[in-house]
């Protein structure tokens, strides 16, 4: 009755993490191993929302057989850091329906990770009219380290004309 099911049990679990993102905007999602034991060609990784087929990598190749259409052509990994244990998922043009569980299975290790992910709308800042004049862009820097599992994510605000100064100034 269940001869083509299987359900492996999870050695190592992760508590549920939470991670916001805005309407737009790309999240990088990180599930990554330091468990040396298999070769990439041995590595079962599945991403799952909600039980929906996200994206696959199996023995070391992406597979997007079955992957749920929302996700296609908007869901990728970093292929070239598997070989460290990165099977981290980028989610491009962040929607609504994105919001929830996403959990990142490696098979053949028993890890299984969770996340919830939290979609906002981007928030306009400041109130006054400035005509055509075109509002100030932040610029996403991310900084990843593998080897020690350290992820960094931040947004540097570019300033706008009217504030940026130049020279120094005494006082």
């Amino acid at each position: 009755m269940y001869k083509d099911q299987f359900l492996p049990l999870f050695h190592k679990l992760s508590l549920q993490e939470s991670i916001v993102g805005f309407i737009g905007d790309s999240v990088v999602i990180e599930c990554s191993t330091r468990q040396p034991e298999l070769t990439v060609q041995d590595i079962i990784v599945r991403w799952r929302h909600n039980n929906l087929n996200v994206y696959d990598i199996i023995n070391g190749q992406v597979s997007v057989e079955g992957q749920n259409q929302e996700y296609k052509n908007r869901a990728e990994t970093f292929p070239d850091e598997y070989k460290n244990g990165n099977f981290s998922l980028k989610l491009n043009n962040l929607q609504h329906r994105d919001k929830g569980r996403y959990t990142c299975y490696i098979i053949r290790q028993s890890i299984l990770k969770s996340f919830n992910l939290i979609v906002k709308e981007k928030q306009v800042r400041g109130s006054t009219n400035q005509g055509t004049k075109p509002r100030p862009k932040r610029t996403a820097i991310m900084f990843a380290n593998s080897a020690t599992g350290v992820y960094l994510k931040f947004h540097v605000p570019v300033p706008s004309p009217n504030k940026m100064r130049s020279g120094y100034s005494r006082t």
